[in-house]
């Protein structure tokens, strides 16, 4: 294919796929939550720590990306770390409790955590920046495909196969991305960072960790207990010092100086709450469909896929279209008070809300977020230059991990804090007016996030981001 000769397709084509296998793997995943709870026995909001700790682990690693694919090398960094995602894959289909699950989720992280932020630097070094509007529509379409197949793939294997095949599907996948990796991919090496900057590392991992802790075991454990308050406020602490270290260091492992840039600072901003809001619903209408509603995971599956569709239309209109004419600001205001509007819709479910309407509304969710999602992923580093791009797209990261970890403990310690038992109706039980209460509230909190992204993309200045809206032909 004439296409594929020019490097820049190339890089995107190994970029999708590890992009993909991540996506796919944690569709799967959040489709399985009921499943994975019933295999070892607990209630399905308390498997949050196997999506959690899966992020908590990225959230970690991501800094040191930019440092490790400037100093070793983003095609060694990027191909080493798709291949221990396959490991650790291959390690969470082994696992034998859900401690030895969350470990090896953890270790997926690990690894999860260097293949974004490193080839979305190799990415948006391939492409000059008049081609990034169409360059992030072609990588964010392909890749919420995953979104589409991957809870359908999900609802299959857990009705046809072993669970332990939601983590082997990854073997395949990564295998491709390997060897055109090798292939394709020539080694870039930007520069040598001094030293890494172990107490940022420490700091921020100890923070969101804590953090995220006391959130989620506040409701088990007692909001005024000793250990959640003590993880609360040491965690706000250990955050509190991490940004002042980092803002006074010559080699911070997390460039906070990027802020300064008023796009890169205000696209950030704003898509955090966002962030919050797409993937907290993605967490908590699996489990509500199936152990309230009673729904097979297939069933589930087929539902919860029709946002990758709307998001796959939204990105499309958006990237080629709408976002060279209207830039940033317009598209995430727009797009945040559109989610706003349909996601508010999920208040009103309950255990007899057809399916059918539950996915025709989740389309024009999908849909919405893709108005955010393409002008924040192509406005956020228009002004950043080839040597901050690491840095950068693990600061971007970053912020967006940490905004999705704590969006699902925040939605899943409300349902946990207000509901004793999951049991769904095949099992026994039935749907109570406190269980479709819980997940009203639990919606409402998640949509509430996208009024938080709205007033915040008031902040995006158009003209900051005039670059990356030019329309280059041919």
């Amino acid at each position: 294919m004439r296409w594929l000769a020019a490097y820049k397709h190339r890089v995107m084509v190994v970029y999708i796929i590890g992009l993909f296998i991540q996506i796919v793997d944690g569709t799967i995943v959040n489709i399985a939550i009921p499943t994975l709870a019933d295999e070892f026995g607990v209630e399905a909001t308390d498997m949050d720590w196997a999506i959690i700790g899966f992020y908590l682990a990225v959230i970690v690693v991501i800094p040191v990306a930019g440092f490790v694919g400037d100093r070793f090398g983003t095609k060694r960094v990027f191909l080493s770390a798709l291949g221990g995602f396959v490991l650790a894959s291959m390690l969470c289909g082994a696992a034998q409790s859900l401690d030895q699950l969350i470990a090896f989720r953890m270790l997926q992280g690990l690894f999860a955590g260097l293949i974004t932020p490193i080839g979305s630097a190799m990415l948006y070094r391939a492409f000059p920046v008049e081609e990034r509007a169409r360059a992030s529509a072609a990588v964010l379409t392909v890749a919420v495909v995953a979104p589409i197949l991957g809870p359908v793939l999900g609802g299959i294997i857990v009705e046809t196969l072993s669970w332990r095949w939601i983590f082997f599907i990854n073997i395949p996948i990564g295998g491709l991305g390997l060897l055109l990796g090798f292939s394709w991919l020539r080694e870039e090496v930007v520069g040598v960072a001094a030293r890494i900057d172990w107490a940022g590392v420490v700091l921020s991992a100890a923070g969101l960790g804590l953090l995220l802790f006391g959130i989620s075991e506040g409701p088990t454990r007692g909001w005024t207990s000793g250990i959640i308050m003590t993880s609360l406020g040491i965690g706000a602490l250990a955050l509190v010092a991490l940004a002042v270290i980092e803002t006074h260091i010559a080699d911070p492992i997390l460039a906070l100086r990027l802020f300064r840039d008023r796009l890169f600072r205000a696209t950030n901003l704003a898509g955090a709450p966002a962030f919050m809001a797409f993937f907290s619903y993605i967490f908590l209408m699996p489990i509500f469909l199936q152990k309230v509603g009673g729904h097979s995971a297939l069933r589930t599956g087929l539902t919860v896929s029709a946002q990758g569709l709307g998001f796959v239309i939204s990105s499309q209109v958006t990237g080629n279209i709408l976002y060279p004419k209207y830039g940033p600001r317009v598209l995430m205001v727009v797009g945040s008070i559109s989610a706003l509007t349909v996601s508010m819709w999920f208040v009103t479910i309950d255990e007899t809300t057809s399916l059918l309407a539950i996915a025709g509304v989740t389309v024009l969710r999908g849909f919405s977020m893709g108005m955010v999602a393409i002008p924040l992923q192509t406005a956020t580093y228009t002004k950043v230059n080839l040597a901050d791009m690491g840095r950068a797209t693990s600061l971007f990261n970053t912020q967006r991990q940490a905004a999705v970890a704590i969006g699902i403990a925040i939605v899943a310690t409300i349902v946990s804090s207000m509901v004793a038992s999951l049991d769904s109706p095949a099992d026994g039980g039935s749907p109570t007016g406190e269980r479709v209460d819980a997940f009203r509230m639990a919606f409402g909190v998640s949509a509430s996030f996208f009024a938080i992204a709205a007033v915040l993309a008031l902040f995006v200045k158009t003209e900051d981001a005039r670059a990356s809206m030019a329309v280059r032909s041919g």
